[in-house]
């Protein structure tokens, strides 16, 4: 799923593209998106599923790369998570997680 062109609102979605992939966490794989900022994997998203883990459903930060090393956070939603990965590849701004 590339989201550039067709997210809607906020400057932060339209920096990344997304490729939707299943990741092999739970048996049959959950929903994930591969998050892409300049052609280079800057961090790995999974779908919340409500029933399975008893929390809202949002997205999980999987895993980052780089200034994202060692991050782990839920977001309500695609453009919360989107905004606060762009927030923390500014490096401009002080890291928030640490490897």
């Amino acid at each position: 799923m590339d989201t550039t062109a067709a997210s809607p609102g906020g400057r932060a979605l339209q920096e990344f593209s997304f490729l939707d992939v299943r990741l092999g966490t739970v048996v049959g794989g959950e929903q994930g998106l591969l998050v892409m900022k300049s052609g280079e994997l800057v961090a790995i998203l999974t779908q919340l599923d409500e029933a399975q883990y008893s929390v809202k459903s949002g997205w999980f930060l999987e895993t980052g790369f780089g200034r994202l090393g060692g991050c782990y956070r839920m977001f309500e939603t695609l453009l919360e998570a989107s905004n606060w990965i762009a927030g923390q590849l500014d490096a401009d701004q002080p890291m928030v997680c640490q490897a």
